[in-house]
Protein backbone atom coordinates (compact mmCIF):
# COMPACT_ATOMS: atom_id res chain seq x y z
CA UNK A 1 0.00 0.00 0.00
CA UNK A 2 1.24 3.47 -0.87
CA UNK A 3 2.06 5.25 2.44
CA UNK A 4 0.61 8.45 0.99
CA UNK A 5 -2.82 6.85 1.25
CA UNK A 6 -2.66 7.18 5.06
CA UNK A 7 -2.27 10.93 4.65
CA UNK A 8 -5.65 11.04 2.93
CA UNK A 9 -7.23 10.35 6.31
CA UNK A 10 -5.24 13.03 8.13
CA UNK A 11 -8.30 15.37 8.31
CA UNK A 12 -10.35 12.55 9.85
CA UNK A 13 -7.63 11.97 12.45
CA UNK A 14 -7.61 15.70 13.25
CA UNK A 15 -11.40 15.71 13.65
CA UNK A 16 -11.22 12.71 15.99
CA UNK A 17 -8.49 14.47 17.99
CA UNK A 18 -10.62 17.61 18.44
CA UNK A 19 -13.79 15.65 19.25
CA UNK A 20 -12.10 14.25 22.36
CA UNK A 21 -9.97 17.29 23.22
CA UNK A 22 -12.49 20.08 22.70
CA UNK A 23 -14.71 19.15 25.69
CA UNK A 24 -11.63 19.46 27.93
CA UNK A 25 -10.70 22.88 26.55
CA UNK A 26 -14.00 24.53 25.69
CA UNK A 27 -16.95 22.99 27.51
CA UNK A 28 -17.73 26.38 29.12
CA UNK A 29 -17.80 28.38 25.90
CA UNK A 30 -21.17 29.35 24.45
CA UNK A 31 -20.25 27.82 21.08
CA UNK A 32 -19.15 24.45 22.52
CA UNK A 33 -22.03 22.27 21.33
CA UNK A 34 -22.06 23.88 17.92
CA UNK A 35 -18.35 23.31 17.28
CA UNK A 36 -18.41 19.82 18.81
CA UNK A 37 -21.29 18.86 16.46
CA UNK A 38 -19.37 20.43 13.60
CA UNK A 39 -16.33 18.25 14.36
CA UNK A 40 -18.46 15.09 14.51
CA UNK A 41 -20.03 15.91 11.14
CA UNK A 42 -16.58 16.66 9.72
CA UNK A 43 -15.28 13.30 10.95
CA UNK A 44 -17.94 11.49 8.90
CA UNK A 45 -17.31 13.74 5.92
CA UNK A 46 -13.51 13.32 6.07
CA UNK A 47 -13.81 9.52 6.27
CA UNK A 48 -16.04 9.45 3.18
CA UNK A 49 -13.80 11.96 1.39
CA UNK A 50 -10.69 9.90 2.16
CA UNK A 51 -12.37 6.79 0.76
CA UNK A 52 -13.34 8.68 -2.38
CA UNK A 53 -9.74 9.79 -3.00
CA UNK A 54 -8.26 6.37 -2.19
CA UNK A 55 -7.01 4.51 -5.30
CA UNK A 56 -8.25 0.95 -5.76
CA UNK A 57 -10.92 1.18 -3.06
CA UNK A 58 -13.47 -1.69 -3.09
CA UNK A 59 -16.83 -0.65 -4.57
CA UNK A 60 -18.63 -1.62 -1.35
CA UNK A 61 -16.60 0.89 0.63
CA UNK A 62 -17.52 3.60 -1.84
CA UNK A 63 -21.20 2.84 -1.27
CA UNK A 64 -21.02 3.33 2.51
CA UNK A 65 -18.73 6.33 2.12
CA UNK A 66 -21.34 7.92 -0.13
CA UNK A 67 -24.04 7.46 2.51
CA UNK A 68 -21.78 9.06 5.11
CA UNK A 69 -21.22 12.02 2.82
CA UNK A 70 -24.94 12.44 2.18
CA UNK A 71 -25.57 12.56 5.92
CA UNK A 72 -22.71 14.86 6.92
CA UNK A 73 -21.83 17.25 4.09
CA UNK A 74 -25.11 19.25 4.00
CA UNK A 75 -24.68 20.01 7.73
CA UNK A 76 -21.24 21.63 7.52
CA UNK A 77 -21.94 24.97 5.82
CA UNK A 78 -25.03 25.80 7.97
CA UNK A 79 -23.06 25.03 11.14
CA UNK A 80 -20.27 27.36 10.06
CA UNK A 81 -22.86 29.97 9.09
CA UNK A 82 -24.36 29.80 12.57
CA UNK A 83 -20.92 29.97 14.23
CA UNK A 84 -19.81 33.03 12.22
CA UNK A 85 -23.12 34.72 13.09
CA UNK A 86 -22.33 34.06 16.74
CA UNK A 87 -18.96 35.80 16.35
CA UNK A 88 -20.30 38.75 14.38
CA UNK A 89 -23.54 39.46 16.20
CA UNK A 90 -23.09 37.68 19.57
CA UNK A 91 -26.49 36.04 19.31
CA UNK A 92 -25.55 32.79 17.59
CA UNK A 93 -25.64 30.87 20.89
CA UNK A 94 -29.42 31.38 21.06
CA UNK A 95 -30.64 28.31 19.18
CA UNK A 96 -34.07 28.33 17.58
CA UNK A 97 -36.00 25.66 15.71
CA UNK A 98 -35.43 27.50 12.44
CA UNK A 99 -31.68 27.04 12.82
CA UNK A 100 -32.10 23.29 12.32
CA UNK A 101 -34.19 23.29 9.14
CA UNK A 102 -31.09 22.46 7.11
CA UNK A 103 -31.00 19.08 8.86
CA UNK A 104 -34.05 18.12 6.77
CA UNK A 105 -31.99 18.26 3.57
CA UNK A 106 -29.32 16.02 5.06
CA UNK A 107 -31.83 13.50 6.42
CA UNK A 108 -33.83 13.47 3.16
CA UNK A 109 -30.74 12.78 1.04
CA UNK A 110 -29.54 10.07 3.42
CA UNK A 111 -32.92 8.29 3.56
CA UNK A 112 -33.25 8.49 -0.23
CA UNK A 113 -29.77 6.99 -0.59
CA UNK A 114 -30.55 4.10 1.78
CA UNK A 115 -33.95 3.30 0.22
CA UNK A 116 -32.72 3.45 -3.38
CA UNK A 117 -29.68 1.34 -2.48
CA UNK A 118 -31.93 -1.39 -1.08
CA UNK A 119 -34.24 -1.22 -4.11
CA UNK A 120 -31.40 -1.42 -6.65
CA UNK A 121 -29.21 -4.00 -4.83
CA UNK A 122 -26.04 -2.98 -3.00
CA UNK A 123 -23.60 -4.65 -5.40
CA UNK A 124 -25.22 -3.06 -8.44
CA UNK A 125 -25.20 0.40 -6.84
CA UNK A 126 -21.57 -0.01 -5.74
CA UNK A 127 -20.45 -0.87 -9.27
CA UNK A 128 -22.54 2.00 -10.66
CA UNK A 129 -20.89 4.46 -8.23
CA UNK A 130 -17.40 3.29 -9.16
CA UNK A 131 -18.18 3.72 -12.86
CA UNK A 132 -19.80 7.10 -12.21
CA UNK A 133 -16.79 8.38 -10.26
CA UNK A 134 -14.26 7.20 -12.83
CA UNK A 135 -15.98 8.10 -16.11
CA UNK A 136 -18.11 11.09 -15.14
CA UNK A 137 -21.77 11.88 -14.67
CA UNK A 138 -22.57 11.61 -18.40
CA UNK A 139 -22.80 7.82 -18.11
CA UNK A 140 -25.87 8.20 -15.87
CA UNK A 141 -27.94 8.93 -19.00
CA UNK A 142 -27.55 5.29 -19.99
CA UNK A 143 -29.65 4.32 -16.96
CA UNK A 144 -32.64 6.64 -17.56
CA UNK A 145 -35.90 5.21 -16.22
CA UNK A 146 -34.16 2.75 -13.88
CA UNK A 147 -33.72 2.87 -10.10
CA UNK A 148 -30.05 3.70 -10.64
CA UNK A 149 -31.10 6.84 -12.51
CA UNK A 150 -33.21 7.90 -9.52
CA UNK A 151 -30.29 7.05 -7.26
CA UNK A 152 -28.09 9.35 -9.32
CA UNK A 153 -30.69 12.16 -9.25
CA UNK A 154 -31.03 12.07 -5.46
CA UNK A 155 -27.51 11.28 -4.30
CA UNK A 156 -25.54 13.19 -6.92
CA UNK A 157 -27.57 15.86 -8.69
CA UNK A 158 -29.75 16.97 -5.77
CA UNK A 159 -26.77 16.62 -3.44
CA UNK A 160 -24.68 19.04 -5.52
CA UNK A 161 -27.60 21.43 -5.83
CA UNK A 162 -28.02 21.48 -2.04
CA UNK A 163 -24.29 22.01 -1.39
CA UNK A 164 -24.01 24.63 -4.14
CA UNK A 165 -27.05 26.53 -2.84
CA UNK A 166 -25.75 26.46 0.73
CA UNK A 167 -22.34 27.64 -0.43
CA UNK A 168 -23.80 30.47 -2.52
CA UNK A 169 -26.17 31.70 0.22
CA UNK A 170 -23.41 31.51 2.85
CA UNK A 171 -20.98 33.40 0.60
CA UNK A 172 -23.52 36.17 -0.01
CA UNK A 173 -24.31 36.39 3.71
CA UNK A 174 -20.63 36.49 4.70
CA UNK A 175 -19.81 39.15 2.10
CA UNK A 176 -22.73 41.23 3.34
CA UNK A 177 -21.56 40.82 6.95
CA UNK A 178 -17.98 41.71 6.03
CA UNK A 179 -19.19 44.95 4.45
CA UNK A 180 -21.56 45.81 7.32
CA UNK A 181 -18.99 45.05 10.04
CA UNK A 182 -16.16 46.64 8.01
CA UNK A 183 -14.00 43.53 8.36
CA UNK A 184 -10.61 43.88 6.69
CA UNK A 185 -8.21 41.00 6.13
CA UNK A 186 -5.37 43.55 5.99
CA UNK A 187 -5.62 43.52 9.77
CA UNK A 188 -4.23 39.96 9.67
CA UNK A 189 -0.89 41.36 8.44
CA UNK A 190 -0.75 43.90 11.26
CA UNK A 191 -1.74 41.19 13.72
CA UNK A 192 1.05 38.83 12.61
CA UNK A 193 3.91 41.28 12.07
CA UNK A 194 3.13 44.67 13.63
CA UNK A 195 1.67 43.81 17.03
CA UNK A 196 -1.79 45.09 16.10
CA UNK A 197 -5.17 43.72 17.09
CA UNK A 198 -7.49 41.71 14.90
CA UNK A 199 -11.12 40.71 15.30
CA UNK A 200 -11.79 37.06 16.10
CA UNK A 201 -14.30 36.87 13.19
CA UNK A 202 -11.52 38.06 10.84
CA UNK A 203 -9.22 35.29 12.07
CA UNK A 204 -11.87 32.62 11.68
CA UNK A 205 -13.00 33.75 8.23
CA UNK A 206 -9.35 33.77 7.14
CA UNK A 207 -8.93 30.21 8.52
CA UNK A 208 -11.98 29.09 6.53
CA UNK A 209 -11.12 30.44 3.08
CA UNK A 210 -8.61 27.90 1.74
CA UNK A 211 -9.90 24.66 3.31
CA UNK A 212 -13.51 25.62 2.54
CA UNK A 213 -12.68 26.41 -1.07
CA UNK A 214 -10.69 23.19 -1.56
CA UNK A 215 -13.40 21.01 0.00
CA UNK A 216 -16.01 22.58 -2.26
CA UNK A 217 -13.92 22.24 -5.44
CA UNK A 218 -12.96 18.65 -4.70
CA UNK A 219 -16.62 17.64 -5.04
CA UNK A 220 -16.28 18.29 -8.78
CA UNK A 221 -13.10 16.25 -9.46
CA UNK A 222 -13.47 12.87 -11.13
CA UNK A 223 -12.16 9.89 -9.20
CA UNK A 224 -10.09 8.88 -12.23
CA UNK A 225 -8.13 12.13 -11.87
CA UNK A 226 -7.67 11.69 -8.11
CA UNK A 227 -6.58 8.06 -8.54
CA UNK A 228 -3.74 9.07 -10.87
CA UNK A 229 -2.82 12.25 -8.95
CA UNK A 230 -2.72 11.08 -5.34
CA UNK A 231 -0.28 13.88 -4.49
CA UNK A 232 -3.06 16.36 -5.25
CA UNK A 233 -5.42 14.66 -2.79
CA UNK A 234 -2.68 14.56 -0.14
CA UNK A 235 -1.99 18.27 -0.65
CA UNK A 236 -5.67 19.07 -0.20
CA UNK A 237 -5.79 16.86 2.91
CA UNK A 238 -2.87 18.76 4.49
CA UNK A 239 -4.39 22.17 3.70
CA UNK A 240 -7.78 21.12 5.09
CA UNK A 241 -6.21 19.65 8.24
CA UNK A 242 -4.23 22.81 8.98
CA UNK A 243 -7.19 25.09 8.26
CA UNK A 244 -9.57 23.02 10.37
CA UNK A 245 -7.13 22.87 13.31
CA UNK A 246 -6.58 26.65 13.17
CA UNK A 247 -10.37 27.11 13.10
CA UNK A 248 -10.81 24.98 16.24
CA UNK A 249 -7.99 26.82 18.01
CA UNK A 250 -9.54 30.14 17.05
CA UNK A 251 -12.91 29.01 18.41
CA UNK A 252 -11.36 29.09 21.90
CA UNK A 253 -11.10 32.86 21.46
CA UNK A 254 -14.79 33.17 20.64
CA UNK A 255 -15.62 35.07 23.83
CA UNK A 256 -13.29 37.94 22.86
CA UNK A 257 -13.94 40.49 20.16
CA UNK A 258 -10.35 41.41 19.29
CA UNK A 259 -6.96 39.90 20.16
CA UNK A 260 -3.26 40.54 19.71
CA UNK A 261 -0.71 37.92 18.71
CA UNK A 262 0.49 37.68 22.32
CA UNK A 263 -3.05 37.12 23.56
CA UNK A 264 -3.60 34.42 20.95
CA UNK A 265 -0.61 32.55 22.41
CA UNK A 266 -2.41 32.48 25.76
CA UNK A 267 -5.60 31.24 24.19
CA UNK A 268 -6.90 29.34 27.23
CA UNK A 269 -7.18 32.60 29.21
CA UNK A 270 -10.25 33.50 27.16
CA UNK A 271 -11.94 30.13 27.27
CA UNK A 272 -14.93 31.05 29.41
CA UNK A 273 -18.65 31.63 29.21
CA UNK A 274 -19.54 35.35 29.33
CA UNK A 275 -21.99 34.69 32.17
CA UNK A 276 -19.16 33.74 34.55
CA UNK A 277 -16.43 35.95 33.08
CA UNK A 278 -15.71 37.90 36.27
CA UNK A 279 -15.43 34.77 38.39
CA UNK A 280 -13.08 33.07 35.95
CA UNK A 281 -10.89 36.18 35.62
CA UNK A 282 -10.61 36.44 39.42
CA UNK A 283 -9.52 32.80 39.68
CA UNK A 284 -6.90 33.27 36.94
CA UNK A 285 -5.57 36.41 38.61
CA UNK A 286 -5.31 34.67 41.99
CA UNK A 287 -3.50 31.69 40.47
CA UNK A 288 -1.06 33.96 38.61
CA UNK A 289 -0.40 36.11 41.68
CA UNK A 290 0.65 32.99 43.60
CA UNK A 291 3.29 32.33 40.94
CA UNK A 292 4.47 35.93 40.51
CA UNK A 293 7.80 37.27 41.83
CA UNK A 294 8.04 40.32 44.08
CA UNK A 295 9.20 42.48 41.17
CA UNK A 296 6.24 41.36 39.06
CA UNK A 297 3.85 42.11 41.90
CA UNK A 298 5.25 45.63 42.27
CA UNK A 299 4.86 46.29 38.55
CA UNK A 300 1.35 44.87 38.68
CA UNK A 301 0.56 47.20 41.58
CA UNK A 302 1.45 50.19 39.40
CA UNK A 303 -0.76 48.88 36.61
CA UNK A 304 -3.66 48.48 39.01
CA UNK A 305 -3.29 52.01 40.32
CA UNK A 306 -3.54 53.31 36.75
CA UNK A 307 -6.67 51.30 35.93
CA UNK A 308 -8.64 51.73 39.16
CA UNK A 309 -10.41 55.09 39.13
CA UNK A 310 -12.55 54.76 42.24
CA UNK A 311 -11.70 54.15 45.88
CA UNK A 312 -12.02 50.52 46.80
CA UNK A 313 -14.55 49.61 49.42
CA UNK A 314 -13.15 47.84 52.46
CA UNK A 315 -14.98 44.69 53.44
CA UNK A 316 -16.77 44.94 56.77
CA UNK A 317 -16.58 42.50 59.62
CA UNK A 318 -18.55 39.39 58.74
CA UNK A 319 -20.79 39.56 61.80
CA UNK A 320 -21.60 43.22 61.16
CA UNK A 321 -22.50 42.60 57.54
CA UNK A 322 -24.60 39.58 58.42
CA UNK A 323 -26.57 41.52 61.05
CA UNK A 324 -26.95 44.37 58.59
CA UNK A 325 -28.35 42.04 55.95
CA UNK A 326 -30.69 40.21 58.32
CA UNK A 327 -32.15 43.48 59.55
CA UNK A 328 -33.20 44.22 55.93
CA UNK A 329 -32.40 47.89 56.41
CA UNK A 330 -34.91 50.17 54.73
CA UNK A 331 -33.74 53.27 52.95
CA UNK A 332 -34.85 55.23 49.98
CA UNK A 333 -35.01 52.04 47.91
CA UNK A 334 -38.14 50.18 46.97
CA UNK A 335 -39.09 48.04 50.00
CA UNK A 336 -40.38 45.30 47.71
CA UNK A 337 -37.06 45.04 45.87
CA UNK A 338 -35.09 45.05 49.12
CA UNK A 339 -37.30 42.33 50.57
CA UNK A 340 -36.97 40.20 47.44
CA UNK A 341 -33.19 40.61 47.50
CA UNK A 342 -33.18 39.62 51.18
CA UNK A 343 -35.26 36.53 50.38
CA UNK A 344 -32.93 35.48 47.56
CA UNK A 345 -29.86 35.74 49.75
CA UNK A 346 -31.18 34.15 52.97
CA UNK A 347 -34.15 31.95 52.14
CA UNK A 348 -32.94 30.62 48.79
CA UNK A 349 -29.24 31.14 49.60
CA UNK A 350 -28.59 32.20 46.04
CA UNK A 351 -25.02 33.17 46.97
CA UNK A 352 -24.12 29.46 47.05
CA UNK A 353 -24.28 29.31 43.24
CA UNK A 354 -20.61 29.38 42.04
CA UNK A 355 -21.29 31.32 38.85
CA UNK A 356 -23.75 33.83 40.31
CA UNK A 357 -23.49 37.26 38.71
CA UNK A 358 -25.17 40.61 39.19
CA UNK A 359 -27.07 39.99 35.95
CA UNK A 360 -28.47 36.72 37.36
CA UNK A 361 -29.79 38.48 40.45
CA UNK A 362 -31.25 41.32 38.39
CA UNK A 363 -33.02 38.76 36.19
CA UNK A 364 -34.53 37.05 39.24
CA UNK A 365 -35.69 40.41 40.61
CA UNK A 366 -37.05 41.55 37.22
CA UNK A 367 -34.98 44.71 37.24
CA UNK A 368 -31.65 45.94 35.81
CA UNK A 369 -28.08 45.44 37.01
CA UNK A 370 -27.51 49.12 37.78
CA UNK A 371 -30.48 49.27 40.17
CA UNK A 372 -29.39 46.12 42.03
CA UNK A 373 -25.79 47.34 42.22
CA UNK A 374 -26.84 50.67 43.76
CA UNK A 375 -29.15 48.85 46.16
CA UNK A 376 -26.24 46.72 47.40
CA UNK A 377 -23.74 49.59 47.57
CA UNK A 378 -26.01 52.06 49.34
CA UNK A 379 -27.64 49.59 51.70
CA UNK A 380 -24.67 47.47 52.74
CA UNK A 381 -21.71 49.70 51.78
CA UNK A 382 -20.24 46.79 49.82
CA UNK A 383 -19.77 45.91 46.20
CA UNK A 384 -21.73 42.90 44.94
CA UNK A 385 -18.65 40.57 44.72
CA UNK A 386 -17.61 41.57 48.25
CA UNK A 387 -21.10 40.88 49.54
CA UNK A 388 -21.10 37.44 47.93
CA UNK A 389 -17.69 36.61 49.39
CA UNK A 390 -18.76 37.77 52.85
CA UNK A 391 -21.90 35.62 52.83
CA UNK A 392 -20.01 32.64 51.50
CA UNK A 393 -17.30 32.90 54.14
CA UNK A 394 -19.95 33.22 56.87
CA UNK A 395 -21.63 30.08 55.49
CA UNK A 396 -18.23 28.37 55.32
CA UNK A 397 -17.60 29.10 59.02
CA UNK A 398 -20.87 27.42 59.97
CA UNK A 399 -20.15 24.54 57.58
CA UNK A 400 -16.70 24.01 59.13
CA UNK A 401 -18.14 23.98 62.65
CA UNK A 402 -20.59 21.26 61.60
CA UNK A 403 -18.03 19.37 59.47
CA UNK A 404 -14.59 20.01 61.02
CA UNK A 405 -12.99 17.11 59.13
CA UNK A 406 -14.26 18.17 55.69
CA UNK A 407 -11.66 18.62 52.96
CA UNK A 408 -11.03 22.16 51.74
CA UNK A 409 -12.21 21.29 48.21
CA UNK A 410 -15.50 19.98 49.64
CA UNK A 411 -16.04 23.12 51.73
CA UNK A 412 -15.23 25.39 48.79
CA UNK A 413 -17.74 23.61 46.54
CA UNK A 414 -20.45 23.58 49.22
CA UNK A 415 -20.05 27.30 49.87
CA UNK A 416 -20.16 28.56 46.29
CA UNK A 417 -16.46 28.96 45.49
CA UNK A 418 -15.14 27.71 42.16
CA UNK A 419 -11.81 26.51 43.55
CA UNK A 420 -10.16 25.63 46.86
CA UNK A 421 -7.44 28.24 46.33
CA UNK A 422 -10.02 30.99 45.78
CA UNK A 423 -11.87 29.91 48.93
CA UNK A 424 -8.65 29.85 50.97
CA UNK A 425 -7.54 33.32 49.80
CA UNK A 426 -10.92 35.00 50.37
CA UNK A 427 -11.43 33.31 53.75
CA UNK A 428 -8.02 34.52 54.93
CA UNK A 429 -8.68 38.03 53.61
CA UNK A 430 -11.93 38.38 55.54
CA UNK A 431 -11.03 36.54 58.74
CA UNK A 432 -7.29 37.12 58.98
CA UNK A 433 -6.54 33.40 59.07
CA UNK A 434 -6.79 30.33 56.87
CA UNK A 435 -9.73 27.91 57.25
CA UNK A 436 -7.51 25.34 59.01
CA UNK A 437 -6.22 27.87 61.52
CA UNK A 438 -9.71 29.26 62.08
CA UNK A 439 -11.22 25.83 62.84
CA UNK A 440 -8.44 25.17 65.36
CA UNK A 441 -8.91 28.57 66.99
CA UNK A 442 -12.66 27.94 67.27
CA UNK A 443 -11.95 25.01 69.58
CA UNK A 444 -13.34 22.33 67.24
Amino acid sequence: MNPLILLLFMPAAAALFWIFLYPVFARRTSSFWLMESFSISLLFYFISDGCYAMPGIPPGWLLYARLLMLLSAPCLIPMLWHYINHLLYHDGHILRASHFLWVLASVALFIAGVVLTEISNKEVVADFLLKLYREGTHIAREYRGTSLWHYYIWTSLFFRIVIGTEFLLAAIHFIKSVIQKKISFSNIWGFLFKGGTVGVPEIQLFNLILPGLFIFLKLFFLKSFLDTHIWFSVFLAIVVTVGYSLLMLGSLLGEKDRVTLIQSRHIMFYNYNPAIKNVIVEIMMEELLDEASQDSLLRFKDLLSERIHTDSVEAKDITTVKEHLQSATKGSWDDSLSAKFHALMFKEQLFLQPSLSLADVALRLHTNKTYVSKLVNNTYNLGFPELLNTLRVDYAQRYLLENPDARQEEVAKACGFLSASSFNNIFKKLTGMTPKVWIVSSGK
